[in-house]
Formats: C-alpha cells, sequence, structure tokens
C-alpha cells in the first residue's frame, strides 16, 4: 500500500517535480499496490529493466486494463479510440507486434536516419535563424515542439501545415493512454481526435496512393498485399503512433535538456568549452529528466517481482523516471553530470518495444544543440515557473520563456 511518505504521488505538485517522490519509493516502497488506480508501481532500476523485457509480462491488455474503470457504455462510446490505440505496435505482442514492427523497422536504421541527416540540417538552421530574430520566445513553441513536428510530417509524408493538428491529435491520445486513470472528458476528446485524424488520414492515404512520394505512407501504401498488406484503419492507428513517439518523446527531451542546462550552469560552461561532450550531455538528460516517465505490462501469468506476488491479469507500471535515479544504480542520482561515467538509462525502453525512433530523437536534439551552441550560447531561461502535463507517463515543459542575450 501506499505509505504516508509517498502521499504526494500523483497529486498537482507531484507532476511538478516527482523525483522528491520517487527518491522515497526507493527508500522505503521499490514496489507497492496502488489501490486507487489498481495496479503495482514498481521503481527499482533492475526490475525495471528485466520487467520491460519479461515475456510473461505483456503489453496487449494495456489498453483493456487502462479503461478497466469506464462503464461498458463508456467503452463503446470511446471505441474508436480504444480501437485505435489497441493498434498501435507498443500496446501488441508478438506475432502482431513482430508483423507491424517489421514494416517500419526500414524506415528507422541507422543509414536511413543518417540519410536524413542533410534535410535536418536545413530544417533546424531555418528553424534558429527565425527564432532569434526574437530576443525573447517560447523555446517550446519556437523550438522543441516545432522540430520534431516537422521531422515526422516529412518523414511520414505528412503537409507541414498540418502540424498543428498533428500535435493536438497526438496530445489527445496522450490524455487517454500515458494518463494514471483517464477521465471521461479526457476519454471524449482522445475520441474525437481520433475520428477527426482518421478521417484525415484516409483522405492523406488516398492522395498518396495516387501520387506517391519518398516518405513512410507512401512506401506503406505502395506494398503488394502479398506483402503483409495494412488496412486504412491499421495504418492510420500506425500513423498516430509513429507521430505521437516521433515528436512528443523528443520535444520532452529537447526541452528536459534545457532546462537541465539552465539549472546546472557548470555543466553548460563544461558543455561549451567541450562540445565532445554534447553526446554524454543528451544521455545524461534522458537519464536525469525522461520525457516518458513509465511503461506498463500486464501479468500473463502469476509471478514474482522484488519479492511480491504478481497476479495474472494485474496491471504492473515500470517507473522509468524512478529507475533513472536509482542510488543502487547510479551514483549521486539526483545530479545532473554530463561526464557521468556510469551512464546508461531506461527512457527508450528495453526488450521488443525498446523505441524505434530513439536514433532519430538523438540525432534532432544533437542537431538543435549544436546550432543553439554555436548561434546563442548566452541563451537564458527567464520564465520561474515551469509547468509540465498531468500526465503519468510524460513529462516536458509546456512553455520555456528564453532571452537569446
Amino acid at each position: 500500500m501506499l505509505n504516508d511518505v509517498s502521499a504526494e504521488f500523483l497529486s498537482p505538485d507531484y507532476f511538478k517535480n516527482p523525483y522528491e517522490t520517487y527518491s522515497e519509493f526507493h527508500q522505503s516502497s521499490p514496489i507497492f499496490w496502488h489501490e486507487g488506480i489498481k495496479a503495482w508501481i514498481i521503481s527499482a532500476y533492475s526490475e525495471v529493466e528485466k520487467g520491460l523485457s519479461n515475456l510473461n509480462l505483456n503489453a496487449g491488455e494495456r489498453i483493456a486494463s487502462a479503461s478497466a474503470h469506464l462503464s461498458e457504455s463508456q467503452r463503446e462510446e470511446f471505441s474508436k479510440v480504444i480501437t485505435t490505440l489497441n493498434n498501435w505496435i507498443v500496446f501488441q505482442d508478438p506475432p502482431s507486434h513482430t508483423r507491424l514492427r517489421k514494416l517500419v523497422n526500414k524506415s528507422f536504421t541507422p543509414r536511413a536516419i543518417e540519410g536524413f541527416r542533410p534535410k535536418l540540417e536545413v530544417i533546424v538552421d531555418e528553424l534558429v535563424s527565425d527564432a532569434l530574430k526574437l530576443e525573447e520566445f517560447d523555446f517550446v513553441s519556437h523550438l522543441s515542439f516545432k522540430l520534431p513536428a516537422i521531422v515526422i510530417c516529412e518523414l511520414l509524408g505528412i503537409p507541414r501545415e498540418r502540424q498543428d493538428d498533428v500535435r493536438r491529435w497526438s496530445d489527445k491520445h496522450a490524455g487517454f493512454s500515458a494518463s494514471a486513470q483517464v477521465s471521461y472528458e479526457a476519454a471524449k476528446a482522445a475520441n474525437n481526435a481520433s475520428i477527426e485524424a482518421e478521417t484525415y488520414l484516409f483522405s492523406l492515404f488516398d492522395e498518396l496512393s495516387r501520387n506517391p512520394g519518398e516518405n513512410i505512407l507512401s512506401k506503406l501504401l505502395a506494398m503488394d498485399t502479398s506483402e503483409d498488406h495494412l488496412s486504412y484503419e491499421e495504418l492510420a492507428a500506425l500513423t498516430i503512433q509513429l507521430f505521437f513517439a516521433g515528436f512528443e518523446t523528443t520535444e520532452g527531451l529537447i526541452g528536459n535538456l534545457i532546462l537541465a542546462l539552465h539549472n546546472n550552469p557548470d555543466q553548460m560552461k563544461l558543455l561549451q568549452s567541450d562540445r565532445t561532450k554534447l553526446e554524454g550531455a543528451i544521455e545524461e538528460a534522458l537519464r536525469y529528466d525522461s520525457s516518458i516517465l513509465k511503461q506498463s505490462r500486464v501479468a500473463s501469468v502469476d509471478l514474482e517481482i522484488a519479492g511480491e506476488q504478481i497476479a495474472k491479469g494485474d496491471y504492473c507500471h515500470f517507473m522509468i523516471g524512478a529507475a533513472n535515479r536509482d542510488p543502487l544504480r547510479y551514483f549521486a542520482p539526483d545530479e545532473f553530470l554530463i561526464d557521468r561515467e556510469d551512464l546508461g538509462h531506461s527512457s527508450f525502453g528495453h526488450g521488443i518495444h525498446f523505441c524505434i525512433g530513439a536514433p532519430l530523437a538523438r540525432l534532432e536534439t544533437k542537431t538543435l544543440m549544436s546550432a543553439l551552441l554555436d548561434k546563442a550560447p548566452n541563451m537564458k531561461v527567464i520564465q520561474e515557473e515551469i509547468n509540465y502535463p498531468q500526465l503519468f507517463a510524460v513529462r516536458k515543459p509546456l512553455q520555456l520563456q528564453v532571452r537569446v542575450n
């Protein structure tokens, strides 16, 4: 059971700063059953790493478990978003997971990502040049959201002018899939977004079928039926997942890195004096303040985790954000150290659900940070209070006001 020490868990203060709560978990409750959300909360790095790779814990029942508190009539009312999410790769197990993952793997190989680098550098140069025309600006809306949104639209074949729609659809789906317990209002908003996104995407698929381009959707639409052709409904769900994964997490990575450097000026000076430490800074940001705070699984069989008996059907939340601050795994876990020797983290997951877009997220972040170190070395965060979404799984600054000089 949740003890008094951890009473702030899932409170408004928790979403502002979950790390004090995570520290308390490590001290007294590395695994416990939370009656309010009917799930196990697991925080130790070793158990999170093992759990995310454990084939006795499935991903395919997660949406059913996440929506179990809704009434039968509500689940029928929100059947579109439930169907959409159930078609996401991340919510499927083999063989369906294997089939879908195979279809998109080739678009995110290191060679494919490296081939996108020249276009990415042009996009970054344009965005940074435009932003730096302003003395002060919101870093999120101008850079940390806009860059990954444009990139995923370019990769998928979605017109850039739809990037705000893509963000809205993604945020509404996050309101369902990334909440501790989705509310009726959030479920309704997500369902409406799913209907709207699917309507647009079906028309886009028709257009790309007639006039294909060099993009992921055109390639998927052009597959011969013998190659495991996707239905429009499956492809729409896959597309929504790809643009969710393609910018939601990268937006958080970039924003959280900027904040970590701002709050640790000695590390910023170290990075400015030695740019070879940039990749280490990115990995440390992924550990120190992950944009994905947890991944979930459902027990397929009775099993034991950290001495607790987990029953078949139990919902388990593996707390990535807490695991990344585990004092049994890291030296000075609450310190941001860009030349940390004990690098490593769970932020991209483990096992068959390891984030397919991890190389792209790293490349986007490195390219943007390199440009900012060159062109805006004195940029400062001037916003005192940072607001975060009240989502169990996603952490990113919603606004980040900065001054260039």
